[in-house]
């Protein structure tokens, strides 16, 4: 049993948070490991998401571009350092300050939930919204908790103005987005200009009025951002030169916003009003971007050099050294809110072990009572009766079918990055695939191979049915990755997934409840979907 274990982790990733109740399913875990004492030792713990990145250099990106970059991060230390000394004057852990300087950073306007900008530019408010009619425990519509906390300020609205031009810069948000046709209709209904820079005709690009070439991987230098693979940081080194016209994002975001800033000093523009409503100048925008001119579009490797050159968790590894070697060990969290929650002290050969500055040091957890806090008392957890850890099911999102729609990672793509390469789709089935029980395809007449309606009360796709013994009955499975366009009629699983947003996603106005970048913003379930499997030959040439 997990108490009588030596040591006993329990793993959740990038899984149950996909679920509508996932915040409940992760916090029962967490109880369970904290009452058998399973935190801050070798083998115990939660395994979520360890990532880790370079500390310092975030300075830099937020300080006045009018300064070198060593200069800008000086200005921003003599800002957060005293906070940060008073903290530890207090006994209270520098992730508490961290935490709350990047929650500050969202709030200045900044940073946009991806959710929230679909709810109220993708016309998938009804969608996401839809909660209520599933959910027997909520009281009142998922758009007044909404409502509530943008008042609160504990959640913050994306911009009102219609969305003339559109930038997908790395992402592919036709695909991704749950609802994803609807999305289509809304979002291209009221963007005039739709811009794509990718290196392949995602389903984005496909849409978009212009489709800028980005250089791949091994055509671009680089450093990794955030990452799992811990304890080391890696760099993304150029192999060969950029395919004929493909740029950089470095050059790219270069030469966009040189060419803004000379057409706004040819047309007398001199300022604009960001989405925050600050006054800000047009007319210097790649005087802003580039260090006040320091950097040209040729000199990625240089900014990467002068970036590495503030950073403090890793021993001074400079560009030329990361580049030749591959890879740089951290020698420390540095003060970074990416990495300051795993909350230890890095050993040179050792093993990382997350929480030993709470667990050995007895530095107090940034939580309103600064314990591991699982009795919650904000309003919205005693009204929905999760101030403690509840189990609920997950609501019958789609209908009242017998069938659970699931999805796992693709396994012969990253994400949908080569999700359409033949020489990878000859590993598989070549095409979109879902996976039953055996008893559950003998059941409706369903053989291996056999082309497959999936449906439920939102709509309806077609992918060929992989009979596996590993899957359980009343369960259907698919691979996430799919571009629509590799299904009959551009209707992926996603059209048929609800995205509802759980009320409690939305809470915050209590200490560890906010939204920074990476947390506390409100996530699109779509786990557990409730379908019905047929024959596509039962109902032949019709979709739902």
């Amino acid at each position: 049993t997990v108490a009588r274990a030596r040591a006993a982790s329990l793993l959740t990733q990038s899984n149950f948070s996909k679920y509508y109740h996932g915040l409940e399913m992760e916090r029962a875990q967490l109880l369970v490991l904290a009452l058998c004492g399973h935190f801050g030792r070798k083998g115990a713990g939660p395994s979520v998401f360890p990532a880790m990145t370079i500390a310092g250099a975030s300075a830099a990106i937020v300080a006045p571009g009018s300064l070198p970059p060593k200069a800008g991060a000086a200005v921003i230390g003599a800002k957060v350092l005293p906070r940060i000394l008073a903290a530890k004057w207090r006994g209270e852990p520098e992730e508490t300050v961290l935490r709350d300087l990047a929650a500050e950073e969202c709030a200045s306007g900044r940073y946009v939930s991806g959710v929230l900008f679909e709810w109220f530019h993708g016309g998938l408010e009804q969608l996401y919204g839809s909660a209520p009619a599933s959910d027997p425990y909520l009281p009142r519509p998922t758009g007044d908790y909404l409502r509530e906390a943008l008042a609160r300020r504990w959640q913050h609205r994306p911009a009102r103005a219609r969305q003339r031009v559109f930038f997908e810069v790395g992402g592919n948000l036709l695909r991704r987005a749950r609802g994803h046709d609807r999305l289509r209709r809304a979002f291209l209904s009221e963007v005039d200009t739709l811009v794509t820079l990718d290196w392949r005709m995602s389903s984005t690009a496909l849409a978009s009025d212009y489709v800028l070439p980005a250089a791949a991987w091994y055509e671009k230098d680089d450093i990794t951002w955030a990452t799992p693979l811990v304890p080391f940081a890696h760099p993304t080194t150029a192999a060969v030169r950029p395919y004929r016209e493909a740029k950089t994002d470095w050059e790219f975001h270069c030469e966009l916003l040189a060419t803004i800033e000379r057409r706004a000093r040819e047309r007398g523009i001199k300022t604009f009003t960001d989405r925050s409503g600050r006054t800000r100048r047009l007319d210097q925008v790649y005087r802003e971007f580039s260090f006040g001119y320091r950097f040209g579009e040729r000199d990625a490797p240089v900014v990467l050099d002068e970036l590495l050159g503030l950073t403090t968790n890793l021993g001074g590894t400079r560009w030329g050294q990361l580049k030749k070697r591959g890879f740089a060990r951290y020698s420390a969290l540095g003060l970074d809110f990416i990495n300051t929650p795993n909350a230890t002290d890095l050993t040179p050969g050792d093993t990382i072990t997350a929480g030993t500055w709470h667990t050995e040091k007895k530095i107090p957890w940034p939580t309103l009572t600064r314990r591991i806090q699982f009795y919650v008392d904000h309003p919205w957890f005693l009204e929905l009766g999760e101030e403690l850890p509840a189990h609920k099911d997950p609501p019958p999102f789609g209908g009242d079918y017998p069938l659970a729609l699931t999805t796992q990672h693709a396994r012969w793509s990253i994400h949908a990055s080569w999700r359409d390469a033949p020489e990878l789709l000859r590993l598989d089935r070549g095409e979109p695939v879902v996976r039953l029980n055996p008893r559950d395809a003998r059941s409706r007449a369903i053989g291996d191979g056999d082309m497959v309606r999936v449906y439920n009360d939102l709509g309806a796709f077609f992918a060929r049915a992989k009979l596996a013994p590993s899957i359980q009955p009343g369960q259907v499975v698919i691979e996430h990755a799919w571009e629509p366009y590799q299904f009959v009629g551009h209707r992926s699983h996603q059209s048929l997934v609800a995205g509802a947003v759980n009320p409690l996603q939305l809470a915050g106005g209590y200490e560890q409840l906010c939204v920074t970048p990476v947390t506390g913003q409100p996530g699109s379930a779509d786990r557990a979907t409730r379908v019905e499997v047929e024959p596509a030959r039962a109902r032949a040439g019709r979709q739902h």
